[in-house]
């Protein structure tokens, strides 16, 4: 008896909506989800009429595609396909099959024929299998809120069948917008910052600042298991640890309690665009959201931003806490970002920080400060590292990859 070939049909999200430049778009993504199954059993990636199939594949190891796939950003969904004969008693078949031992009250069809030349249309596939299904296992139609979707796909003389399906989260493939650095903490919301720029395509270069030896190194080791976890969607994350330390003390010497947090967050802000001039970066990202605590009231996040010279991207401005925490635990960096550490910011605040900036008071208090080569030294000393995910190989060893871009 013939074993049945399986794959697993990939559709993307908004590259649909692309012009002119699809197709790099595409490539883009083929590229990403080769990379992310790095060490599965697979022969091949193809493009093939506006969908990416994945042939060779072990029906048993779905799980481990399915988790490396939901991390692909620009995949709208991926389901794993048996591939028969573009035959009506073929497909039937092999819905039954599929369907046997499931545990579900309802069901639903998806026939899309992209190959014409088959006799029926999707609407008659559907209504043909549907009686099939309703007459082997007495089940019912439920078009909007089905416990089962079967998906069919008549292409190119050849019918593919599948109902285990994974959801992405859409939006751009990595890499294919410009780059960007993100100032990240080892709290709950710089990661989730980062994933949602990460999801837009952006590829983003890592700066975390701390203040050791006055604090523990904890948070720098927060940062880098965090970064474990950006990699699984990224691959692999640059990350520069920035000793703040001795523009803090300095700060603080010079300036009146009120103003170290905002002054702190611009110093930041400053280096992080040094950082980006060395590598033509035009962007940064942080985690603030309005509102959220005193260094991010509107008057606040306008002294931080008019340190820089490049724009500054919030993309949780607009999130309340509970919503970035729900988003947290969805990517994995929820319970990293709640173990304890010492936050280079935190750590000096004073009882009542300003919650309302004179940004004149801000510049004149921070020219008076004689800071001297204190920026350049912390970026002389700023540390290196490159952090990749460990769960797989990032090159495919023994095996063929047929490239049918």
């Amino acid at each position: 008896m013939a074993v049945t070939p399986y794959c697993i049909l990939i559709h993307y999200h908004e590259i649909s909506l692309k012009g002119k430049n699809r197709r790099w778009f595409e490539k883009r993504l083929l590229k990403n989800i080769r990379t992310q199954l790095g060490g599965l059993p697979y022969s091949s990636v193809q493009h093939n009429a506006s969908r990416i199939f994945c042939f060779g594949v072990e029906k048993m190891q779905w799980k481990a595609y399915g988790s490396r796939l939901k991390r692909v950003m620009g995949i709208k969904h991926a389901t794993l396909m048996s591939q028969v004969s573009a035959e009506m008693d073929c497909i039937k078949d092999e819905v039954l099959k599929q369907l046997e031992g499931r545990a579900f009250d309802s069901f639903r069809i998806s026939a899309r024929r992209q190959y014409k030349e088959f006799p029926l249309t999707s609407q008659e596939i559907n209504e043909a299998i549907g009686t099939a299904v309703i007459s082997t296992y007495n089940k019912k139609v439920n078009l909007k809120h089905a416990d089962i979707d079967v998906m069919i796909q008549l292409i190119k003389g050849m019918a593919y069948v599948g109902c285990d399906r994974i959801y992405g989260y859409g939006g751009l493939p990595v890499g294919c917008s410009e780059k960007a650095i993100s100032m990240i903490s080892s709290g709950i919301d710089s990661p989730v910052a980062s994933f949602e720029m990460l999801k837009r395509g952006v590829d983003l270069t890592y700066v975390h600042f701390h203040s050791a030896p006055a604090t523990n190194r904890q948070s720098i080791r927060n940062v880098k298991g965090i970064l474990k976890v950006m990699a699984t969607y990224q691959i692999r994350c640059k990350l520069h640890l920035v000793p703040l330390l001795e523009i803090q003390q300095k700060i603080m010497a010079d300036a009146p309690n009120k103003l170290w947090v905002i002054l702190f967050r611009r110093a930041m802000v400053k280096l992080a665009c040094m950082l980006a001039d060395k590598e033509d970066i035009p962007a940064l990202v942080s985690g603030e959201s309005v509102g959220q605590v005193a260094s991010q009231t509107l008057s606040n996040i306008r002294a931080t931003s008019d340190a820089g010279d490049r724009p500054i991207l919030r993309p949780l401005s607009g999130m309340n806490k509970d919503e970035i925490v729900e988003k947290a635990e969805k990517i994995g960096s929820y319970e990293i970002s709640i173990e304890p550490y010492d936050d280079c910011c935190s750590f000096f605040i004073p009882m009542h920080p300003e919650t309302k900036a004179d940004l004149d008071r801000v510049r004149k208090t921070e020219a008076g400060i004689e800071f001297g080569n204190l920026f350049q030294n912390a970026l002389e000393n700023t540390e290196f590292e490159s952090i990749d995910c460990g769960d797989y190989k990032l090159k495919k060893t023994n095996m063929t990859e047929a490239v049918h871009d």
